[in-house]
């Protein structure tokens, strides 16, 4: 899984910013809770949320946990809502430590309060497995883009979503 650069992926995320439909708005997230674009990676989905891989990945294994309804703060959630959301986030680590071994796996709400190149005003979780044991294992570098992030070569995100999905926690 290559890594590439801060500058070319916020050229990459801003050239498929500007090929969304203006059904959403300009949201990435609104994009990706409905399956755009098309080659995204789809582990699971409830009623209002849906889990898929990162395309650009802190880590091999990044997911988000999409909320469908376009929210931008955790307190105009319903109770429901951000049941699902952590529900899916709780199964998404269940599945990585099936599948990936990581470490630990950190989970984080996150979202600019304005729109950005990189992060977008509506809420979603980040669940990534972790396996370095030195400084980049810290929240603060793994959560920026600064060192750059991961992107899937061709039938990667494709084959790790499917081993992702076998492992799958059976749902209650």
């Amino acid at each position: 899984m290559p890594r590439i650069g801060k500058a070319e992926a916020l050229a990459r995320v801003e050239a498929e910013r500007a090929r969304l439909p203006a059904s959403y708005e300009g949201c990435a997230m609104c994009a990706l809770a409905r399956g755009f674009p098309a080659d995204t990676v789809q582990l699971a989905e409830s009623p209002r949320a849906v889990a898929v891989l990162d395309r650009f990945a802190a880590r091999r294994g990044h997911v988000l946990v999409v909320l469908r309804r376009h929210v931008e703060s955790i307190a105009a959630l319903s109770w429901d809502e951000y049941a699902e959301v952590q529900k899916l986030a709780w199964e998404t680590t269940r599945a990585l430590e099936r599948v990936l071994s990581p470490r630990r796996t950190f989970v984080a709400a996150l979202g600019a309060a304005t729109a950005r190149v990189n992060s977008f005003p509506h809420h979603h979780v980040h669940v990534i497995p972790i396996d370095a044991e030195d400084t980049q294992d810290r929240p603060a570098q793994v959560l920026t883009w600064e060192f750059g992030v991961y992107v899937y070569e061709e039938g990667e995100a494709k084959a790790l979503g499917e081993a992702l999905r076998a492992s799958w926690p059976a749902r209650e």
